[in-house]
């Protein structure tokens, strides 16, 4: 089996893991790797970025979807696509600002749902670097529904729509606002990944403020949310993942702007019960690299860390794709020049 690394400068291959620093083979220069998917409604691999959005059926050679990205205000520039969701009916992009585009002839054209503009709490959307710069980092379907579509901003919360996107219901007074990952377990029992910016706090003056953080479940399909992860002082989380009942996460004791001169030590975490209890698992590159995305290959897990979004290029800092073994130890298998954001396991 072969692996897709997408990274802080593109996108990467390699034919079998572990593998050679200086082996995989750049296959999409893209800026930004933001997501790597694959869906059952389409054949192919997505990949969503900071230049667009793009699908291989090879896992090599790749088609630009022509997202909308335009020029969001005269003065921040270019968009950005963040997440990527195909169904059935349709497909759909998350941009930056944000917005969300849908296609409904396999890419070849697109069009804004604009009803994602009217939801109230849009006026109080940002992200810490940019004002104007919230991102829609998830968007999911939720199982069980083919018309229910889930939309997570960081950051501004998380909201629904009962038909495809159409219209949504603004649900950003059911969860903190700085939302990085919503992953739906079963119709109504989802869990949510999220940061340090809390809206309400920033409102009473005290600028990007430094809120509550953690991961969130909610069995109610979104009325409400409880933390799972309570009393954890490493409460900025990026993204989850679930594998053979096993729940696992990491996360920083600080968000990104500490992380850039190690001023931040990060941790990982596995539960076997459903976030009922936490062990603390050692891991190649802590105490400071954040462990942000993994998948499954040749059976095993794999994962992918670096430093992320810090104001300032380290350039002492490899990413790293890691191994959980048998025996739930973790070993280094390769290294790429840049952050790893994302990884994918491909089918022979």
């Amino acid at each position: 089996m072969s692996l897709l690394i997408g990274t802080d400068d593109g996108l990467f291959h390699v034919d079998s893991v572990p593998f050679e620093k200086g082996e995989p083979e750049q296959v999409l220069d893209c800026g930004v790797v933001t997501a790597v998917k694959t869906f059952d409604a389409a054949e192919g691999v997505f990949v969503a970025s900071s230049e667009g959005a793009y699908r291989s059926t090879d896992g090599k050679s790749w088609t630009d979807l022509g997202v909308p990205l335009g020029d969001r205000f005269w003065h921040a520039g270019q968009s950005e696509v963040w997440s990527i969701l195909v169904t059935p009916e349709a497909w759909y992009a998350g941009t930056n600002d944000p917005y969300i585009y849908r296609s409904v002839d396999d890419g070849e054209t697109w069009a804004e749902l604009k009803g994602f503009r009217e939801l109230p709490s849009r006026g109080h959307w940002e992200s810490p670097i940019d004002p104007h710069y919230a991102r829609l980092r998830a968007l999911e379907q939720i199982p069980g529904r083919p018309d229910d579509l889930i939309a997570g901003v960081e950051a501004g919360g998380i909201h629904i729509s009962h038909d495809g996107g159409q219209t949504w219901t603004d649900r950003r007074d059911t969860i903190v606002d700085d939302i990085h990952q919503v992953l739906p377990i079963s119709e109504d029992v989802w869990l949510a990944t999220t940061g340090y910016l809390d809206h309400n706090l920033e409102n009473l003056g005290m600028g990007h403020a430094v809120g509550e953080g953690g991961l969130w479940r909610t069995v109610d399909g979104g009325d409400s949310w409880e933390r799972v992860d309570r009393g954890n002082d490493f409460s900025y989380i990026r993204r989850v993942f679930i594998h053979d009942g096993t729940v696992i996460f990491s996360g920083g004791e600080e968000a990104p702007p500490a992380w850039v001169n190690d001023e931040h030590e990060s941790a990982l975490f596995e539960s076997t019960n459903f976030g009922r209890d936490w062990e603390r698992a050692s891991y190649p590159g802590e105490p400071h690299e954040v462990v942000e995305t993994w998948t499954i290959h040749d059976g095993e897990v794999l994962c992918g860390s670096g430093l992320f979004d810090v104001p300032d290029t380290r350039d002492d800092v490899e990413g790293r794709v890691a191994k959980r073994t048998d025996n739930g130890e973790y070993e280094t298998v390769g290294h790429v020049a840049s952050n790893v954001s994302r990884i994918k396991s491909l089918e022979p």
